[in-house]
């Protein structure tokens, strides 16, 4: 029979579980069922983004697209015609609406991802050393919510943000975002306008930045387990040889931290 190939967000969970694996005692770990319900977090957080996509490209946007056609159709059989042609209105601000309201709708899904993932990750843990949201700054001055320290996150961020805050207009001035570079030119007192095509490709971004930050989140949960377990086993008489291993570990596992930020922040 021939195997199935994976899908991008299978081949993601494939990823995460390795990750995991690298865990000490992982195998009978993953017989706790907060464990398991965190595995389940991540894969059920990953779909929700992704359904949440799917939703405004297959029903949200045809939708507005056919709205725009009617009223077209409309003004044409229209007694009025001359008139309402004489207008300033754009039938396709309903479309241009609707795909900066996605935006604004997929990275809300996305931000409660990862504003509960920590929290999850240290629920998963009967004895929380320190809390991971504390620990990823203090340990490595890291904080996964500023959202543009990835260029795929903060586009989506930006557009999100514009459209909440500003109507749709590029004009937001808060220091800690630098401008894209593709809106460093685009006027204030116009509304940004993306396609179809501009959106799924937002989005795929995405995505493949929040595997990237899961990535640097787990390596982190799995570097404090690693301390944890190191700090536990010191308390004990170990020889020369474990210590100098423990110690390899750590360093090993901190270097793959550094890493897996390095790769995120792009």
């Amino acid at each position: 029979m021939k195997q199935r190939k994976l899908t991008p967000f299978d081949q993601g969970i494939v990823n995460l579980a390795t990750e995991f694996s690298k865990i000490p005692d992982y195998e009978n770990m993953m017989k706790d069922e907060d464990l398991k319900r965190l595995h389940t977090f991540i894969a059920v957080g990953m779909m929700g983004i992704q359904d949440a996509a799917n939703m405004v490209v297959g029903s949200f946007i045809p939708a507005a697209n056919k709205v725009v056609s009617n009223t077209r159709v409309q003004i044409q059989r229209s007694l009025f015609k001359e008139v309402l042609t004489g207008l300033d209105y754009d039938p396709n601000v309903i479309q241009h609406e609707t795909i900066r309201l996605g935006y604004v709708f997929v990275f809300h899904k996305f931000e409660v991802v990862v504003n509960q993932l920590m929290e999850v990750m240290d629920g998963a843990i009967i004895e929380v050393p320190t809390p991971l949201k504390k620990y990823v700054k203090s340990n490595f001055d890291f904080n996964p919510t500023e959202w543009f320290r990835n260029n795929a996150m903060h586009v989506v961020n930006f557009i999100s943000n514009c459209t909440k805050h500003q109507d749709g207009l590029c004009k937001l001035n808060n220091p800690a975002y630098r401008i894209l570079v593709e809106f460093d030119q685009h006027s204030k007192d116009e509304k940004i306008i993306r396609s179809t095509q501009q959106f799924k490709a937002d989005i795929k971004g995405l995505t493949e930045a929040l595997g990237l930050l899961i990535h640097a989140i787990t390596a982190i949960f799995l570097n404090r387990a690693l301390e944890t377990a190191a700090e536990s086993l010191m308390e004990d008489t170990i020889d020369t040889l474990q210590k100098a291993q423990l110690e390899s570990a750590k360093a090993i596992q901190e270097s793959v931290v550094r890493l897996k930020i390095s790769q995120y922040y792009r």
